[in-house]
Formats: C-alpha cells, structure tokens, sequence
C-alpha cells in the first residue's frame, strides 16, 4: 500500500499498519482526505486513535506528512496514516478496519460518486468500515447555486428528500443503512477544517447537508435483496 511519507511515496508493509491499529481504541477513515489538513488535526487531538486520510493526489497531502512525520512534542502524528488511493480501487489493507468513515466535502469524481450512488465509490466506503461503523457525508449546498460550477452542472442536488428516495438505496445495496440527513452550519461542525471548507466560507455561514448511516453485516458484492 501506497503512503505518503514526507515528500515522497512509500510502501507501508501490512503488519506496520496491523501494529497501529492494535494500539488504536479507533480507527477513523477521512475519504478524499484533500490537504489532510483536517485528518492532522483529527490525529493530534486524539493520540489513542488511528486517523487514515486517503487521496489520489498524494502531493497535497506532502505538506501535512511532513508536519506530521516530526517528533510529537513538535506536533508530529504517528497515528496519522496517509495514504495514495481513491476509494473505487481502495487497498486491500484498508478492508474492515475503520470505527468511522468521514466524507467532508467531496469534489471531483468523490462528489459524483456520492451524489449518484455510484456503486464503486460506495461500496469503497462500505469495504473499509467494520460492521457497525458509522458514515458521516458532509457536502455544502452552496455549489448548487448559481454560478454553479461546470463541473457539477447536471449533478443531482443533495437534499434531505433526495437522499430519501433515492440514495438510501442505492447505499443500502452495498452495505449502507442511511440513518439522518439534515441541514446543518458551520457552527456545527467544529472539526470541519479542509482547505476546501474554508474556500466554500463566506460572511454567511456555509450551510451543508449532512448525510449519516451505518455499515450492516452486507458486503459489498452482495444483494441488498438476498
């Protein structure tokens, strides 16, 4: 498995990865984990928990692993795992090992994937999380509001109805059982702190629609009919 180490890629050999996750009371998987600035913050504010931030552009995350590869008294974090992946080809590694699976505001082929239910992006997400983890989805609305980007036009709008009628199942067939989606602000996610969180602020509070479910015993691969 690919990770970022510094400013370079490295091999991260399986039993180094099983080591840490036997020190961790959690593992937590930030999913297009962008600057992985958050994923930092995330770690340092945790020392007992696992914090694995996976991207495909391993070289926005560089600057992060090499704050993170310090000693921790200069605000190094050995429990932070970076790794060079999207989440449709997620390393075999990365199967049944997260408590918790964050999506904090997805761009590119992440947000379609999430927005149409794409199976490969779900049941990536579905792949690396243990029975019982919880999925939190936090997308802001404000894209869709003109001038709406070129590369969202024709990308369903993420509302509480939608995620009802049509998310919920197309999530439920990879192994995904949606519990709440609700509106929320800024002021209620403290922790959301990516450099694309930051672009979306303006002097009105970013408001952003929260998706959040729980993995079932489904696997990916299965029927949710079956």
């Amino acid at each position: 498995m690919q990770v970022v180490q510094g400013k370079r890629l490295a091999e991260l050999p399986a039993w180094t990865l099983g080591e840490l996750r036997r020190r961790a009371v959690r593992v937590i998987v930030d999913v297009g984990t962008g600057d992985a600035r958050a994923a930092y913050r995330l770690a340092k504010a945790h020392p007992d928990w696992l914090v694995i931030g996976i991207d495909p552009a391993w070289q926005r995350m560089a600057p992060t692993s090499v704050r993170g590869s310090r000693k921790p008294a200069r605000g190094g974090t050995p429990n932070l795992v970076l790794v060079n992946a999207s989440i449709e080809a997620v390393p075999a590694d990365l199967h049944n090992l997260a408590d918790e699976v964050l999506v904090l505001m997805p761009w590119g082929k992440l947000l379609r994937g999430i927005a149409h239910g794409e199976r490969d992006v779900c049941a990536g997400l579905r792949a690396v999380a243990t029975p019982g983890a919880s999925l939190h989805v936090i997308v802001g609305t404000s894209i869709w509001r003109d001038p709406v980007p070129l590369e969202i036009r024709g990308l369903p709008e993420l509302t509480s109805c939608y995620v009802d009628r049509v998310l919920a199942g197309r999530l439920a067939a990879v192994g995904w059982q949606v519990t709440m989606s609700e509106l929320i602000t800024g002021a209620d996610t403290p922790g959301l702190s990516s450099s694309w969180a930051r672009r979306l602020g303006s002097a009105t509070p970013e408001t952003m629609i929260h998706i959040a479910a729980v993995a079932t015993t489904l696997r990916p691969g299965e029927c949710a009919d079956r």
